[in-house]
C-alpha cells in the first residue's frame, strides 16, 4: 500500500512537473513558431496590463523597494573633498556596494549600511572598477576575490579576503578586508579601460576606450601572489604590439567599449559600444579560448528591426544604451537583449542552441515598451539611461528630463498568465538620480549548489539594487505570490475583492499554490500573512478543477530554422555563415518509464517485509511503466495547488542524477553527491512546512482527492526523511559510503534520479544506511549517536528494529563459527529469538541464509511462521485462500503475496537440501552446513523439514510446501509420511487442480484420491477417480482411464455399497468399466486393421469415454469390427436375434477365411472353434448374444463341406461349458429339421453321424452327473437316438450308423 501510494503521488507530481515545463517557449509567446520570421510585439493595446487597475487596487505595484540604506558617515565626508571624478555600482556577488571618489575606493554592506572597507594606494583617478572570483588554484584559499581597479596608466588587482565572527558563516555578515598590496600591476599602455568584467572560469576582460577588447591572463606562481601576467588585445592581430599604440588610435576608428556582458551558461561574451555596436565573442565550449564571431553596427540594428516593425520610427530603435545576456537556463534559443534609449526590446540570436556554437547574431523580436499602443493611454517611458534583463524581466531606469529630478524605474514583466507575450508594468520614482542599476543572485544563492540554481524556481522574485548619490536601494519585482501577500496585508483577510480577483485572474489551482506558497514561508515571527494565505486556500480550493493536461507526445514548436525563416546575413568580417539555422529544443521533458521485482537484499541492516519486494538495481526503484497513461481526474483547486507547489519545490532535483562521477588525482574513480547536504536541507524544510499545513487539509472520504491526498501526504513524509538521510550522508564521506556497495548496485545507483529515489529508493536508503552504520562498526566507534540521530530525521527509513537485527546476524555469525554444539545451539535459539520478537520487520532472506548455513532448519520455520503470523493476524490471506482468491478482495491478495514471499524462504531451505541429496557426487563446493551433510542426511533433513512444516497450524505454510513438492514431482512422498495426510492437503489439491491446466490437473488429481483413500474417505476418492476416467479433453490414456475406473470400483467397495450414494456410483462405474473395456476392444482393432482409420478417430478413443451408440455407429458399424459389434450388444442389452446371427455368422466366415491356408480339414476346422472356443466362453452365459442353435448348425455345415472329423463341432460347445441336455437339444432339432442343405453340402447324414458320435460320447459325460441331471440326460439321448433313427428310415446305405445308433443306445440304456 506505502508503494502503492508512493507511486501514485510521483506519478501526480509528473504531471504537474511536466505541466509547468510545459509553458509556452518565447518563440510561442512572440508568435516565431508560427510565422516562422522575426515579429513584433508591444503594439497592441493588451500587450501590456496594469496590475492595479487589473485587479482594482490601486496600492498594487510589482516593484517594491524592501531597503534603503544612506551612505556610510565616513563616505559623505569624503564627498566635500572631491577634485573631478565620482564613481558607483554594485558587487551581487557579495552583497556590496562601492564608491570610486578620484582615486579613493569605498565598499560597504548595501543590506545595512555597515562593514566599510577602503583603498587609497592609487595616485590617478579611478576609471572602471571589476569583481573576479580567482582561478581555482592560483592564489591562497583565503583569497575569495580579486577587486580590478582601472586608472589612466595602471590596472591594480587586489587581494579580497572576508573575516567571520558570526556562527552562521552567512556571506552577508562576513566582515570584508582590502588586501593592500597589490596582487599584480600591469600600464594601461594610454588606453582607458572603462569596464571591467569576469567569467565564471576567472578570466577578466576588459573594454577599451579605443574599442578594443582586453584580457588579463594570470597563472599560478610560488609564493603568494605571481608577476606572471600579461594584458592581451583580443580585438588586434597578434602582430600588433609590432605598431606603437599611437598609430593604431590613428589607424582605427574609437567606439569605445562600454558594456561587457558574460553568459557563463554557454560561454559567450558579447560587448556594447558607445556608438551601440554590438560584438559577438566565443569562449569556447569549456571557456578558455576566444574567438569573434560577428559585429553588428547600430546602423545595421536599427536596419533589421525597421524591416520587422515598418511602421515606426528609426529613432525608437537607437541608440542602444544596454544589453544582458539570457543564460541557458531561461531559454535555449535566446541568447542576447539589446535595450534602447526608447525603451524597446531587441531579442538576439547567436545560433548556438543544441550545443552549437555561435556563428551569427541576428533580431528575432521587437517588443516596443508600453505607449506605443495605437490609443496611445498609457505613458511612454523617457530617455532610458540603464537597463538589466533578468529571467523575463526588465527594469529601467528613465530620466525625467530635467536637471536634477529624481529618475524612475520602470518594470515589465510576464508575471500575468496568458498564451501571448502579456506584461505587466509597473513604475516606481527613486529619490535622486540612480549611477547603478544591478540584479542581485537569489536570496539562498550563496548556500545552495549550481546544480540547485541551475534550474531558477518559477516563484522567484528579481532582486535588484539602485545606487544613486544618496545611497542604495534594494528592489524587489515580485512574482505572483508576492502580489498576493500585498493584497493579503493591504485586504487584511482573503475575503476582500480585489483577493478574489487575483484567484480568479490566475486560476484557482495556481493561485491556491500562491496561498500554500505563502502560508508555509518563514514570516519571522508575524503569522497574519500565513494565516490569511491558509484561510484564502480553503476558501478559494474548494471549486473544482481539473488536472493539467498535454499531449504525451508534444511536438516542440516549430523551429525557427524551418524554410519559411532564413536568418539574414550578418555582418563582416566573418566567413559566410554555415547553412546551419537556428534551431529550437524540445519544449516538453519526455518521460522516461522506470521498471519493478523480486526482493533481494544483501546487506545485514534494515530491510523488512513492509518495504518494496523489490531488488536493488535500475528496476528496484519501483517505477510505473505506465505513468503516461495515468488518467486526468478532476480534483479542487487545493488539491492542485498542494501538488503544483510541492512539485515545483522539488523540480530542482526531480530528474537530477542522484551522484556524479569523478576522478581522483591519480586517476581512480568514485562516486559524489549531486547536490549537497545544505540542498537538501533546504528542499527538506520547504517540504517540513508544506507536511505541517496538509494536516490541516479535508476531503471527502473514500474518494479519489482523498486517496491522491493522503499518497501525497505519505510522500511528503518520505521525502523529508529521504533527504535528510542524504543530507547525512553527505556529511560522512559519501563517495566511501557509495564505494562499499557491490558494482551492480552502484551502477544502478549512478542512473538513479531523485524522482526515482523518493518514490521507490527505500531499498537505496536500506543499504546506504547499512554501509553507514558499517562505517562506525569499522572504526570500532559508538553508534549511539548517529542512531539517535538517524532515529530523529528518517524514523521511518531507520527503525528501532534494526539494532536489533544487526545484533542477530552478529549471534549468526559467532554461532556458525562456535564448535560447541550446545553454546552453539543457545546462540542459534537467542538470535532466532531476537528475530520473532522484531518480526516481520526483519530482512528475512539474510537471517534465513544464515540460518540455513548454521544448519538451524527448524528455526526458519519457527521465524517464518513468526513473521507470517504477525503480518497476518486476521488471517486475511487464509480466508483469501479459502474463497478461491477473488479478484475483489485486494486486502486479502496483498496479505496472500507477501504470506507466501515469506514461505518462500522455508522452500529455499528445502531446495538446497533437495539439491544436496541429488548431489551423488558429494562435493562441498562451499563451506555452509547444508554441503557438510551427505546425500542420505540431506535426504532425512529434508523429510524432517517437510514434517515440520505440516505439523504447524498454518495452512497457507503447508500450500507453500505443497506447492514446492508438487513443482519437484515428489508430491508421492506426501503419502509416505507417517499418519494421515492434513486436511490442508485435500483442500489445496482440489483448489489447485480447477486451476492448473490439463496435463498437470491430472497429475494432482490422481494424487488427490490417493490422499482421499489414506484418509479414509474411499467413496469421495472414487467420486474423483470416476471425474478422472469421464472427463474428455484431459489429455489422460484410455488405459489410464480403465486403471481409475478399476480403481472406483475397488473404492466404493472397500467404502460399501450400503454407504450414501454408494450403489448408484457403483453402477455408474461398472458400466463405465464395462464401456471402457469396449472401447478398448475397438481401439485395438482399429489399430490392428490392415487399414488404419484416420489419426484424429484414434485419438477420440483416448480423449474421452464414449458410449455404445457413438462406438456402435461411427467405428464398430463403420469399419465392420463384428467381434466389437457383438461386445457392444452384450454391454447395451438389446435383444435383435437377427442382428446376432448375422454379427456371428460373419465372425464365423472371418474365421473360415483366415483358416484357409491351412493345409487339411481338420486343421482348417480346428482354427475356427478356437476362434469359437475364445468368445464362446465369454459369451456362452449371456443367452442372446450366444445363439447357440444357429452357431452350431454354421458349425456342423462348415464341417460337412470340409469333411472334417464330425465330433469336433460338439465336443468344443461342451469344452466352452453348455451342458450336455442342451447340446443334446440341439442335435435334437438339427436330425428332425430334415433340412436339404445336408445334402447340397456333400453328405446327407452329416447331421445323423454327428448324432451317433454324440450319443457315443454321451457314455462318458453322464456318468459324473448327479441322478436327477443323468435322468433327464437319458431321455434327451432317447430322444436324439429315436429322432435320428427316423431320419435315417428313408435314406439308403445308412445300416452302419443305424448300428452305431443301436449300440451307443444299448451301452446308455445300461447307464439308467
Amino acid at each position: 500500500m506505502q508503494l502503492e501510494c508512493l507511486e501514485l503521488a510521483g506519478c501526480t507530481l509528473d504531471r504537474y512537473i511536466n505541466a509547468d515545463n510545459s509553458r509556452p517557449s518565447f518563440l510561442e509567446l512572440t508568435g516565431i513558431s508560427a510565422k516562422g520570421s522575426p515579429t513584433c510585439s508591444g503594439l497592441n493595446a493588451g500587450d501590456y496590463r496594469n496590475l492595479a487597475a487589473l485587479l482594482n487596487h490601486p496600492n498594487l505595484s510589482q516593484l517594491k523597494i524592501i531597503n534603503k540604506v544612506p551612505l556610510p558617515p565616513e563616505i559623505m565626508d569624503h564627498f566635500a573633498h572631491m577634485q573631478c571624478h565620482c564613481l558607483t555600482g554594485a558587487f551581487p556577488e557579495i552583497s556590496r556596494v562601492w564608491l570610486a571618489i578620484d582615486s579613493n575606493i569605498y565598499v560597504w554592506a548595501f543590506e545595512h549600511g555597515s562593514d566599510v572597507a577602503y583603498y587609497d594606494g592609487l595616485s590617478e583617478t579611478i576609471i572602471s572598477v571589476g569583481l573576479v572570483k580567482p582561478k581555482s588554484g592560483v592564489f591562497q584559499s583565503f583569497v575569495k576575490y580579486l577587486l580590478v581597479l582601472t586608472t589612466t596608466i595602471d590596472i591594480v588587482v587586489l587581494g579580497v579576503t572576508f573575516s567571520s565572527n558570526k556562527q552562521d558563516g552567512s556571506a552577508e555578515f562576513e566582515e570584508i578586508h582590502l588586501v593592500p598590496e597589490p596582487v599584480f600591476v600591469l600600464p594601461t599602455d594610454g588606453v582607458s579601460l572603462l569596464c571591467v568584467k569576469s567569467t565564471s572560469k576567472g578570466r577578466i576582460f576588459m573594454g577599451g576606450k579605443d574599442g578594443c577588447l582586453y584580457e588579463i591572463t594570470y597563472q599560478a606562481q610560488l609564493g603568494w601572489f605571481g608577476k606572471h601576467c600579461k594584458k592581451i588585445n583580443h580585438s588586434t592581430s597578434t602582430l600588433s604590439f609590432l605598431v606603437p599604440s599611437f598609430l593604431n588610435a590613428a589607424l582605427y576608428d574609437e567606439d569605445s567599449i562600454v558594456k561587457i556582458e558574460v553568459d557563463n551558461t554557454r560561454h559567450i561574451l558579447y560587448t556594447l559600444s558607445g556608438k551601440g555596436c554590438i560584438e559577438v565573442f566565443d569562449l569556447g565550449s569549456d571557456g578558455e579560448s576566444l574567438t569573434k564571431v560577428v559585429r553588428l553596427s547600430q546602423g545595421k540594428i536599427v536596419s533589421y528591426a525597421m524591416d520587422i516593425a515598418k511602421t515606426l520610427e528609426p529613432i525608437v530603435f537607437k541608440p542602444v544604451i544596454a544589453i544582458s545576456a539570457v543564460e541557458e537556463t531561461e531559454s535555449n534559443y535566446l541568447n542576447l537583449v539589446a535595450v534602447t534609449q526608447s525603451g524597446a526590446r531587441l531579442y538576439f540570436s547567436t545560433g548556438s542552441g543544441d550545443g552549437e556554437r555561435p556563428q551569427y547574431l541576428t533580431l528575432m523580436h521587437v517588443r516596443m515598451p508600453p505607449g506605443f499602443t495605437p490609443t496611445n493611454s498609457v505613458l511612454k517611458p523617457k530617455q532610458v539611461q540603464s537597463a538589466v534583463y533578468d529571467n523575463g524581466t526588465l527594469v529601467m531606469v528613465c530620466s525625467s528630463g530635467g536637471g536634477d529630478e529624481a529618475d524612475s524605474l520602470w518594470c515589465l514583466s510576464r508575471v500575468l498568465p496568458g498564451a501571448g507575450f502579456i506584461e505587466a508594468h509597473t513604475m516606481l520614482a527613486i529619490d535622486g538620480a540612480a549611477c547603478a542599476l544591478t540584479a542581485l543572485p537569489p536570496v539562498h544563492a550563496a548556500h545552495l549548489s549550481p546544480a540547485l540554481l541551475a534550474k531558477r524556481e518559477v516563484w522567484s522574485s528579481s532582486r535588484w539594487a539602485v545606487v544613486s548619490a544618496w545611497g542604495a536601494a534594494l528592489l524587489s519585482a515580485g512574482a505572483a505570490p508576492d502580489l498576493l501577500r500585498a493584497l493579503l496585508r493591504d485586504c487584511r483577510g482573503p475575503e476582500a475583492q480585489p483577493v478574489k480577483e487575483m484567484f480568479q485572474l490566475h486560476g484557482a489551482d495556481q493561485a491556491c499554490a500562491c496561498a500554500l506558497y505563502l502560508a508555509c514561508e518563514d514570516s519571522g515571527g508575524d503569522t497574519s500573512v500565513n494565516e490569511w494565505a491558509a484561510r484564502a486556500f480553503l476558501l478559494y480550493g474548494a471549486q473544482p478543477a481539473p488536472a493539467p493536461h498535454f499531449p504525451q507526445n508534444s511536438q516542440a514548436p516549430s523551429s525557427v530554422g524551418s524554410p519559411k525563416f532564413v536568418p539574414r546575413q550578418v555582418s563582416t568580417p566573418m566567413a559566410p555563415r554555415p547553412q546551419d539555422q537556428l534551431r529550437q529544443g524540445q519544449m516538453n521533458q519526455s518521460y522516461q518509464g522506470h521498471m519493478n521485482q523480486t526482493v533481494m537484499q544483501n546487506q545485514s541492516f534494515m530491510p523488512s517485509f513492509q518495504q518494496s519486494p523489490t531488488q536493488f538495481s535500475q528496476a528496484s526503484f519501483n517505477v510505473s511503466q505506465t505513468r503516461d497513461n495515468f488518467p486526468t481526474q478532476e480534483f479542487s483547486a487545493k488539491h492542485n495547488g498542494l501538488y503544483i507547489y510541492v512539485g515545483r519545490i522539488l523540480y530542482p532535483i526531480w530528474n537530477l542524477k542522484c551522484v556524479t562521477k569523478s576522478m581522483t588525482p591519480d586517476d581512480k574513480e568514485f562516486m559524489s553527491s549531486k547536490v549537497t547536504g545544505e540542498d537538501c536541507a533546504y528542499i527538506a524544510k520547504k517540504l517540513q512546512r508544506v507536511a505541517a499545513f496538509v494536516q490541516r487539509l479535508m476531503a471527502p472520504p473514500h474518494s479519489d482527492e482523498q486517496a491522491s491526498l493522503h499518497a501525497l501526504k505519505l510522500f511528503i513524509t518520505m521525502s523529508i526523511e529521504m533527504l535528510s538521510l542524504w543530507k547525512v550522508l553527505c556529511e560522512h564521506q559519501f563517495h566511501v559510503i557509495a564505494a562499499s556497495l557491490p558494482p551492480e548496485q552502484q551502477s544502478a545507483l549512478q542512473a538513479a534520479s531523485f524522482r526515482e529515489l523518493l518514490v521507490g529508493g527505500q531499498e537505496v536508503a536500506s543499504l546506504l544506511l547499512g554501509s553507514l552504520v558499517a562505517g562506525y562498526l569499522r572504526d570500532n566507534a559508538s553508534v549511539d549517536g548517529i542512531s539517535q540521530k538517524l532515529r530523529q530525521l528518517c524514523p521511518t527509513l531507520y527503525r528501532q528494529e534494526d539494532a536489533t537485527c544487526s545484533k542477530a546476524n552478529e549471534l549468526l555469525i559467532f554461532a556458525k563459527q562456535q564448535k560447541n554444539p550446545a553454546e552453539r545451539e543457545e546462540m542459534l535459539q537467542q538470535a532466532l529469538k531476537l528475530c520473532k520478537d522484531v518480526a516481520p520487520n526483519v530482512n528475512l532472506p539474510l537471517v534465513c541464509s544464515k540460518l540455513v548455513a548454521a544448519g538451524f532448519y527448524s528455526g526458519v520455520v519457527e521465524l517464518c511462521v513468526a513473521c507470517a503470523s504477525k503480518l497476518d493476524p486476521q488471517d486475511a490471506a487464509v480466508y483469501y485462500y479459502k474463497s478461491d482468491q477473488p479478484s475483489q478482495d485486494r486486502e486479502g491478495h496483498l496479505m496472500y503475496y507477501r504470506r507466501m514471499e515469506i514461505y518462500r524462504e522455508v522452500c529455499l531451505a528445502l531446495e538446497r537440501l533437495y539439491e544436496r541429496s541429488s548431489d551423488a557426487n558429494g562435493s562441498t563446493t562451499q563451506p555452509d552446513a547444508h554441503h557438510t551433510l551427505s546425500p542420505a542426511d540431506a535426504n532425512y533433513q529434508g523429510r524432517q523439514l517437510v514434517w515440520d512444516c505440516l505439523c504447524r497450524d498454518d495452512e497457507l505454510l503447508h500450500v507453500a510446501i505443497y506447492e514446492w513438492l508438487v513443482s519437484k514431482n515428489l508430491g508421492s512422498e506426501l503419502l509416505s509420511l507417517s499418519g494421515a495426510p492434513p486436511a490442508s492437503l485435500r483442500t489445496y489439491l482440489s483448489a489447485m487442480a480447477r486451476q492448473a491446466p490439463a496435463p498437470a490437473s491430472l497429475l494432482l488429481l490422481d494424487l488427490l484420491w490417493k490422499v482421499l483413500e489414506k484418509a479414509g474417505d474411499p467413496l469421495v476418492a472414487a467420486h474423483v477417480l470416476e471425474g478422472l476416467a469421464t472427463k474428455p479433453g484431459t489429455g489422460a490414456t484410455l488405459a489410464q482411464r480403465i486403471s481409475w475406473v478399476s480403481a472406483g470400483v475397488v473404492c466404493v467397495r472397500g467404502a460399501g455399497v450400503r454407504a450414501a450414494g454408494g450403489a448408484e456410483l457403483l453402477r455408474r462405474l461398472e458400466e463405465a468399466a464395462e464401456v471402457a473395456r469396449v472401447q478398448a476392444a475397438v481401439r485395438a482393432a482399429l489399430r490392428a486393421a490392415p487399414v488404419p482409420p484416420p489419426h484424429h478417430l484414434l485419438q477420440r478413443l483416448d480423449d474421452e469415454l464414449l458410449d455404445i451408440t457413438q462406438l456402435y455407429e461411427e467405428y464398430a458399424d463403420r469399419y465392420n469390427l463384428w467381434e466389437c459389434k457383438l461386445a457392444i450388444v452384450q454391454c447395451s442389452g438389446h435383444n435383435d436375434a437377427l442382428l446376432v446371427e448375422n454379427i456371428w455368422s460373419n465372425i464365423l466366415a472371418d474365421a473360415e477365411a483366415a483358416a484357409r491356408p491351412l493345409p487339411c480339414a481338420d486343421e482348417r476346422l480346428a482354427s475356427v472353434l478356437s476362434k469359437l472356443n475364445t468368445m464362446g466362453r465369454e459369451y456362452v452365459n449371456t443367452g442372446h448374444c450366444f445363439p447357440l442353435y444357429f452357431i452350431v448348425r454354421q458349425l456342423e455345415i462348415m464341417s460337412c463341406k470340409l469333411q472334417a472329423e464330425k465330433s469336433m463341432v460338439f465336443r468344443t460347445i461342451l469344452n466352452i461349458g453348455v451342458s450336455l441336455e442342451q447340446v443334446l437339444d440341439i442335435y435334437i432339432k438339427l436330425v428332425s429339421v430334415n433340412e436339404r442343405v445336408w445334402l447340397g453340402c456333400g453328405d446327407e447324414s452329416h447331421v445323423c453321424a454327428a448324432a451317433a458320435l454324440l450319443l457315443e460320447a454321451a457314455r462318458a459325460e453322464l456318468s459324473p452327473l448327479p441322478p436327477t441331471p443323468r435322468r433327464r440326460a437319458l431321455a434327451r439321448c432317447k430322444d436324439l437316438h429315436e429322432a435320428t433313427l427316423s431320419a435315417l428310415q428313408s435314406r439308403p446305405n445308412t445300416q452302419e450308423l443305424i448300428d452305431k445308433l443301436t449300440v451307443a443306445q444299448a451301452h446308455l440304456d445300461r447307464l439308467d
